[in-house]
């Protein structure tokens, strides 16, 4: 690492028992060598394990807290608080129930004093089961179609990024997972790394197991979908609601409106009774429902136009004079 390298605070975190987080440590401290200015939070989510998380006979001149919550919460939740508990312009998140290696900590470091605003780490090692893997491609498909912008591994847990990101970008539900994504959308730098496969029978890898799959259960698939929805949704409307609220208005409202008129004129010079007729009670729900929407977003149109001057969806790399 070079003289100049910036301040540094490393989150692990633990979702549940590790079965032991020192072959961890080992790799911080090998990979940073002589830095005195990093710090060291293990985010407790829940696991009621609390100072039995600190390993035993570690450095002390190495700042490490373990910030402990009530329950699990998330990873988001556990990044965003924290960010609140530290200071360093740069964040290094590692997940305690996976080995990284001294080489995958030192180029996501480098990647940063490069410019880059976040780097993330992409597992190389395929998943098992082939209902995984499909589902694991569809999501990342789907992924790309709705947002414009492709990454490997949303999952991994491993990314380095510059403190300002944080701090644009709200981390709330599951949204750390698509960190790089809103990153990409704010226009910073993204880049990612892959990462070294974990040795087979290596000392890390019998205490650190591997996570349980993530896209086994329908309902975690389905979750998956409505957040890909809601990213959809923050990069192309959050400035312009109406746009996306006055289409889904506009298809339900229009064919809702012919159909009202066509029975109109059916009862005006034709003579057609409207009473028994289905038709009639699907183009009032029609226009109705078109109506709603569309007033939902001219309301959202108001709340972004009274508070845009509060809202920063860029980013600014320099000023050159």
């Amino acid at each position: 690492m070079s003289d100049s390298a910036i301040k540094l605070s490393i989150f692990v975190y633990v979702p549940f028992d590790p079965e032991g987080l020192s072959p961890l440590f080992h790799t911080i401290q090998e990979a940073l060598g002589a830095r005195a200015d990093y710090e060291i939070l293990i985010l407790d989510d829940g696991t009621g394990l609390g100072r039995q998380l600190i390993p035993s006979g570690h450095d002390l001149s190495i700042p490490i807290r373990v910030v402990h919550f009530g329950k699990k919460f998330g990873e988001s939740v556990a990044v965003d608080a924290a960010l609140q508990l530290t200071t360093g312009e740069a964040i290094l998140t590692l997940p305690g129930v996976r080995p990284v290696s001294i080489e995958d900590i030192t180029r996501l470091l480098e990647g940063l004093e490069r410019g880059t605003d976040l780097v993330i780490g992409y597992r190389t090692e395929k998943m098992t089961g082939p209902l995984d893997q499909v589902q694991v491609r569809a999501f990342y498909w789907l992924t790309e179609r709705a947002t414009g912008t492709s990454f490997r591994d949303l999952s991994s847990g491993v990314r380095a990024f510059r403190r300002e990101v944080s701090e644009e970008i709200a981390l709330y539900g599951e949204m750390i997972r698509f960190l790089p994504i809103l990153a990409v959308g704010r226009g910073y730098l993204v880049e990612e790394i892959d990462l070294r496969p974990p040795e087979t029978g290596s000392e890390d890898q019998v205490k650190h197991p591997k996570a349980k799959p993530e896209f086994l259960s329908p309902v975690v698939y389905l979750n998956r979908l409505l957040d890909v929805l809601t990213l959809f949704f923050l990069l192309r409307f959050t400035r312009k609601p109406l746009r996306f609220f006055g289409s889904l208005g506009a298809m339900l409202l229009i064919p809702g409106l012919a159909i009202d008129i066509f029975l109109f004129v059916q009862r005006l010079f034709i003579n057609d009774p409207l009473a028994g007729r289905p038709v009639l009670l699907l183009g009032i729900l029609l226009t109705v429902l078109g109506v709603q929407t569309v007033s939902i977003g001219l309301i959202g149109e108001m709340i972004i136009f009274t508070h845009s001057r509060e809202i920063r969806d860029y980013s600014i790399r320099e000023v050159l004079e």
